[in-house]
């Protein structure tokens, strides 16, 4: 059960940042094309590029943290028992979990609610602003999933080993 939520919760945030990495890809190409070839430039592809990659970013954190691919330094840690290693990896779950629902989550709403009530806009997209920042939020609770299902994982035996990206 915990392994399909952890899958689910994959396909949803791969489904998302996938097609954003490829939209944020192609406007950076337009704009190499099109600045030194065309001889012309567009804002709207360059700030739309920026806003991607600010939620490919945020959305890609949280996805590595939940295959637990962060860099970490781990050469104290192995030597732990099993059963030590397990609690401190649990508290650093944990900590993660008040972190994102703190931070990112509830700084974040804040940040979102300010941006929507200043009426804050993109200078080429006229964009509002409160769209682009809600990625805060919206990272906080998925890493926040993330930290718990690791958290699941470690308690039940089913631990999940730093892998590649894949959907398999």
């Amino acid at each position: 059960m915990i392994r399909r939520l952890h899958h689910a919760l994959d396909v949803v945030v791969l489904t998302i940042a996938v097609p954003m990495t490829v939209v944020m890809l192609a406007c950076t190409v337009w704009q190499v094309v099109s600045r030194y070839f065309l001889g012309i430039s567009t804002s709207f592809t360059d700030e739309l590029a920026r806003f991607l990659f600010i939620w490919v970013s945020l959305l890609g954190a949280a996805y590595v943290f939940g295959k637990r691919g962060h860099i970490a330094i781990t050469g104290l840690i192995e030597f732990l028992p099993a059963g030590v290693r397990r609690i401190t990896d649990t508290a650093t779950a944990l900590l993660v979990v008040i972190f994102s629902a703190v931070i990112l989550g509830g700084g974040g709403f804040i940040l979102v609610g300010k941006a929507v009530q200043l009426g804050q806009v993109s200078p080429a997209m006229l964009l509002p602003i409160g769209y682009v920042y809600s990625v805060i939020p919206v990272s906080g609770a998925v890493t926040a999933m993330y930290a718990l299902l690791v958290v699941a994982e470690l308690w039940t035996g089913q631990e999940t080993k730093s892998t590649g990206v894949s959907l398999d």
